[in-house]
C-alpha cells in the first residue's frame, strides 16, 4: 500500500512538473507574441520623441540667439544647413584679446558647435526671405536687438512621415510650434481666419 501511494504521489509531482513546462512554454509564446506587437509602436514612440527632442533643441537655440542679441545688442544667427542636416548659432562676438589690433575674430563658444540632425530626421522645408539665404542650401534666422527676427518657416520630418513646424515670428522673434507640415498650418490659419475675422489666425504656442 504504501509502494503504491508512493508511485501515486510520484506520477502526480510528473504530472504537476509536465504541466508547469507546458505553461511556460505558453507564456514564452505569449510573451513573445506581445514583443513582436509591441516593438514597432515602441519604435515609433521613439522616433516621434527624436523628432520632438529635435524641435525643442532647435528652439531652445534661437531663444538663446534671441537673448543674446537683446543684451548684448549685436546680431546673432542661427544658421541651418540643409545639405548636412545641421544647425548652428553665430554670436558673431571677436575675440576679446583681438579687439584693440583691429584684427578681430570670431570666437567659436560651446553653443556655436554644430548640432546634427537625427539620421531619420531632415528639414522638409525651409521658407524665408530671399536674402537670408545662402548658395541656396544654407538658411540664416538673424536676431536683431530690438528683439525681433528675420521670418523663418521650418518643417522638421521624419521616415514615419510626422512632421514638426516651427515659425519664427519676425516681430517679436518668438517662435511657434506646431505639428503638421507649413502647408498644414498656412492651411489652419485660412480656415480660422474665415470662421473668426477678428480672432488672431493661425496662431500656435509662442515660445
Amino acid at each position: 500500500m504504501r509502494g503504491g501511494f508512493r508511485q501515486t504521489g510520484r506520477r502526480r509531482r510528473q504530472r504537476e512538473v509536465g504541466m508547469t513546462m507546458v505553461e511556460i512554454m505558453v507564456a514564452v509564446t505569449i510573451m513573445a507574441a506581445l514583443v513582436a506587437v509591441a516593438f514597432p509602436v515602441m519604435r515609433g514612440f521613439n522616433e516621434r520623441n527624436r523628432l520632438r527632442a529635435a524641435a525643442r533643441e532647435m528652439v531652445g537655440l534661437m531663444k538663446y540667439a534671441r537673448a543674446e542679441a537683446v543684451l548684448g545688442q549685436r546680431i546673432t544667427s542661427v544658421f541651418l544647413d540643409l545639405e548636412k542636416r545641421e544647425f548652428r548659432l553665430d554670436l558673431r562676438q571677436p575675440e576679446p584679446e583681438k579687439r584693440s589690433t583691429g584684427g578681430a575674430q570670431p570666437k567659436k563658444s560651446l553653443f556655436e558647435q554644430p548640432r546634427a540632425l537625427h539620421r531619420d530626421i531632415w528639414f522638409e522645408e525651409v521658407t524665408t526671405v530671399e536674402d537670408n539665404v545662402i548658395d541656396g542650401k544654407v538658411i540664416a534666422v538673424d536676431f536683431f536687438p530690438d528683439g525681433s527676427a528675420s521670418p523663418a518657416m521650418i518643417t522638421l520630418a521624419n521616415r514615419n512621415n510626422r512632421r514638426i513646424t516651427i515659425e519664427v515670428l519676425k516681430p517679436t522673434g518668438l517662435t511657434e510650434v506646431t505639428n503638421g507640415s507649413a502647408a498644414d498650418k498656412r492651411a489652419a490659419a485660412e480656415e480660422k481666419r474665415a470662421s473668426c475675422p477678428r480672432c488672431e489666425a493661425g496662431r500656435g504656442r509662442a515660445v
